[in-house]
This record gives C-alpha cells, structure tokens and sequence, in this order.
C-alpha cells in the first residue's frame, strides 16, 4: 500500500486554472451572473420595501427567487446528465439577458409594477436552480479531482467577491439612477456572460443519455446514504440556508428602519459581508487540504451564524459594518467547501445528480426566508434575525456533534 502522490501545487493549484481557456472562460461568466444576482437581491428588496413598507412581502421576494432550488434542483442536476449542458447554460444565460431587457424598459418607463418584479425574480431563481449545479460540475470537470479544491477556493472567492461589488453597485444604481438603471446593468452583464460561453467545448457530451430521470435520481440518492460527508456537507446546507442566509432578506428593512440609512450605504453594508468572503476564500484556496475540507466547512458556518446573532443586536452602522466584514470568513468556509466535499467524494460520473440535490437543499433558503418574515412581522426584523441565527447556531452544534468527520482532519487517500 502507498500513499497517494500529489501533483506539484504548480500543476493544482489556482495559477493553473487560471492559464486553462475554458476554465477561465466558464469561470469569468459566472463573476458575471453573480454581480447582478447580489444586485437584484437588493435592488428588489429596497424597492419592494420602498413600495409595501411590509418586511414580510420583501422576505417574500426573495421567497420567489429561491423556491425554484426545492423545487427542482434535484430534477435539474439529473436531468441535465441527459442534454448537451453547455448549450443548456448557455440558453439560460440568453434568457435571463432578454428577461432584464424587458424589466428594464418598463422601468424606464413607468409601467414596471410589483407583479413584475415577482414574475423576474421567479425567472431568474429558475435559472439560478439549473445554473448552480451545471456550471459547477462543468468546473469540477473541466479541474479535475486534483485540483477541486482550488477550483470551489477560486469559485467561492469569485461568487463572494461579487456579493461585495453586486449590492454596492445596486444600492448606488437605486440612488442616483432608479430601478432601470440595474435592470440595464444586468442585461449587459448576462450578454457578456453569453459571449464568454459560446467557444467553450466541455460539457457537450451527454452521460446520462438512454436512462430515465428516476434512475439517475435514485443513484444519486444512494450515492449520498453510501457517504458520510456528503451527507454532512447537504445537512450544513439546510441549516445555513434556512437559519443564516434568509438575514439577507431582512438587511433592507433593518438598514433603514434601525440605523435610518438611504440605499447606497444599504449596499455596503450588504457588501460587506461579501468582502470578507472574497478574502477569506482566497485563502483557502491558496492553503486548503483535502483534509481539511470537513473542519474549514463546519467551524466556518458556526462562526459566519454567530457573526449574524451580533450583527441582529448592534443597531448602529458602523458596528454592523465590520461584524459582517469578518463574518464574511466563516461563510467564505462554507461556501468553498460545499461543493468540494461533494465534488472530491463524489465519483465523477455521479457529480451531477447530487449536485443536484445540493440544488435543492440550498432551496431551503426560501422557507427560512418566510420564516424570517413571518418573525418580522410579529416581532421586528433585528429580533427576527436574532432568533433564527440562535437556532442556527444550535443545529449546527447538532449537526458537529452527530457528523463528528467534520470536526476532524481527513486521513489522506490509499491506493494499492
């Protein structure tokens, strides 16, 4: 028996992504989609509240844009294995680009209504439902099992990095240009994105092709009964997703009726946490093992929830600012490693469909969103996001305590 030979970090680590064309490219068109998701969150969340002045209709927007993940993530990671994914993404891309043209134009010219932005932000969760576990298994293949983890590290501090600039940019774009103005940048942004994808090759060959979509969802749920840290890794997603990211949602309402800010510093401080992500993925990018992928996932989600329990009580801007800021680590954690615990244990031919149901465990984002809303109504949005990032926290601690391989360093692959 020997240990496993690693390749030199020249060869795995994120320089070489970088110099590989088509990992650039698929790569560089989700920066691109994720700018204008985090701008869209908060554009529509600052105009829904600006319209309704109800915390629970503005928890709801958000409801709309993530119930497509529950609903068919999972069908879409199987069903995907059947179709060319490249034209798939690519479809998408275009569709989303041409849905921001038309809410664009009637902004402009005064005739958007809320019933719109609810169809867009529907539409665009759709395609956020295909496009999470498309492109990124397309990434996972296009890296290789060796280079994984550099991959998720480079993907993580991208999507982060855009959850800072995509909130700043939206909240500056309310304030001195008005809703158009963002629903403009984001048909820009998406047919960029379609250009970048239209010369990649991979993800053009169709794995699953002669076998029907039940099947493949069952191997896939096999897969997931067969591996502990796989299903660790789904049940972390539930609860960060239902108990920590639905604060999104409620950071409008507590930015202006807490701490009496305007739109534009609305969006910083949104970007804030997004800032400190894009760090601290980075750094794990440039350092993380494989074995420690379980402890930099778990002890990462406890710290970005404890982050949100203080961020509930501060009530001023400048404490809020700089505990998101370092609450951006820990989500930096979990968000890199997500879908490199999945991804690395994980066969390759499997990646898909689990992806899959990670699609839809992230989809319990929006029943956490209406369970934040529903406590807003009744008690206010800070004391909302206080009680759901303490319950958070508590079924993490749960979950560390039944799934102990988080909590340790993983013993390096043996191969005969």
């Amino acid at each position: 028996m020997t240990t496993t030979v690693r390749s030199p970090a020249s060869q795995t680590g994120p320089w070489s992504l970088l110099q590989d064309f088509e990992f650039r490219r698929v790569w560089m068109a989700g920066a691109l989609v994720g700018v204008m998701r985090w701008l869209d969150v908060l554009a529509v969340g600052v105009y829904t509240h600006q319209v309704t002045g109800d915390p629970l209709i503005v928890a709801s927007m958000l409801f709309l844009r993530m119930l497509p993940m529950l609903l068919f993530g999972a069908v879409i990671g199987a069903w995907a294995e059947r179709v060319n994914r490249k034209r798939l993404l690519l479809g998408g891309v275009i569709a989303i680009a041409v849905l921001y043209a038309v809410l664009a134009t009637l902004a402009f010219t005064d005739n958007i209504t809320l019933a719109h932005v609810g169809i867009g932000a529907t539409l665009s969760g759709l395609f956020w439902a295909m496009e999470m576990p498309v492109r990124r298994t397309l990434i996972g293949h296009i890296a290789g099992t060796e280079r994984i983890g550099a991959a998720m590290g480079l993907e993580s501090s991208t999507n982060n990095f855009t959850r800072m600039l995509g909130p700043s940019v939206g909240g500056m774009l309310l304030e001195f240009i008005g809703l158009y103005g963002a629903f403009t940048l984001g048909f820009t942004l998406y047919t960029l994105g379609a250009f970048l994808l239209i010369p990649v090759k991979s993800g053009t060959e169709i794995t699953g092709r002669g076998t029907s979509i039940i099947s493949v969802m069952r191997e896939g749920m096999a897969t997931i009964r067969a591996t502990r840290l796989v299903q660790a890794a789904l049940v972390v997603t539930i609860i960060v997703n239902f108990w920590g990211f639905a604060y999104v949602s409620m950071v409008p309402v507590i930015g202006k009726v807490e701490m009496g800010l305007t739109p534009f510093p609305i969006g910083i401080l949104m970007s804030a946490e997004g800032c400190g992500a894009f760090l601290g993925a980075l750094i794990i990018a440039f350092n993380a093992t494989p074995a420690m992928f379980g402890r930099i996932f778990w002890f990462g989600s406890l710290f970005y929830l404890a982050a949100i329990l203080i961020f509930s009580v501060s009530g001023i801007f400048w404490i809020a600012l700089p505990v998101l800021f370092f609450g951006g680590f820990g989500i930096a954690g979990f968000a890199t490693m997500q879908s490199a615990l999945i991804l690395f244990n994980t066969p390759p031919e499997r990646r898909n469909r689990v992806m899959g149901v990670l699609a839809m465990c992230i989809g319990f984002g929006p029943l956490g969103i209406l369970h934040v809303g529903f406590l807003a109504h009744l008690f206010g949005a800070a004391t909302a996001v206080t009680i759901i990032s303490a319950e958070g926290f508590l079924a993490l601690c749960a979950a560390g305590y039944y799934w102990n391989e988080l909590r340790r360093l993983a013993k390096p692959k043996i191969e005969a």
